[in-house]
């Protein structure tokens, strides 16, 4: 006649939410420890007390001191860079074009980069320094 209805005690499993708040903490560990520059490629460029901040709409590429062409982050031979350049530089009316040599580079490959350039009609070339002092 009577039913007897027995309540299970509720409890709550705490060890599942522990091992996820130590795997966050171990990747926001490692994650910081990571020295990158924003570029993605140590490069040390030479000081200059007139320079100036540029554009970032500019076309931007970076020379690593043993002498591999980079642009938006990617490895490409010159040949190749200079055909991108020429391409954006259909689309944009007065495109720069901003050299971002280490301060070892060696000189032959900045001057071939932007004998390159001109080959194709970008007359429009700057090369990035650090501020002096900074």
């Amino acid at each position: 006649m009577f039913k007897t209805t027995l309540k299970k005690k509720s409890s709550i499993n705490i060890i599942p939410m522990i091992d996820v708040i130590f795997f966050l903490l171990v990747f926001f560990m490692l994650f910081t420890t990571f020295r990158t520059t924003p570029e993605g490629i140590e490069m040390q460029l030479p000081k200059a007390v007139t320079a100036t901040e540029q554009k970032s709409e500019n076309f931007i590429i970076n020379i690593d001191s043993d002498g591999n062409y980079y642009y938006e982050d990617q490895a490409l031979g010159l040949k190749q860079i200079i055909s991108e350049a020429k391409i954006v530089n259909k689309e944009k009316s007065n495109l720069t074009i901003v050299i971002s040599a280490d301060k070892n580079t060696r000189y032959e490959n900045v001057v071939s980069l932007m004998d390159g350039m001109r080959n194709v009609g970008i007359t429009r070339l700057a090369l990035a320094a650090d501020k002096e002092g900074s």
